[in-house]
């Protein structure tokens, strides 16, 4: 029996907590930050707004940008080796 001794690994344990979400109690603090310097709040909402604002339209330029550079240099290696090799296009 020695030659099917087998090792098993041992099960593996997570610590998983999960995590509640209390309405009341974020609508609370809200209402708690407001009122401590309403001046404030009023700032970290603009500065949050400006923030994703300004992110999504920067990646999309990147990528879309990408991909028509990547688009152009493909078509250009694909006519070349077409004419080189005098394969007709149409």
């Amino acid at each position: 029996m020695g030659l099917f001794n087998f090792h098993l690994p041992k099960n593996n344990k997570f610590d998983y907590t999960p995590r509640y979400y209390d309405e009341r109690k974020e609508r609370l603090e809200k209402l708690k930050k407001e009122h401590e310097n309403p001046q404030k709040a009023e700032i970290e909402e603009r500065i949050r707004g400006k923030i994703k604002r300004h992110q999504r339209p920067n990646i999309f330029m990147q990528t879309g940008f990408r991909f028509i550079i990547i688009l152009a240099v493909l078509l250009v290696l694909t006519y070349l080796i077409l004419s080189y090799f005098e394969i007709p296009l149409w």
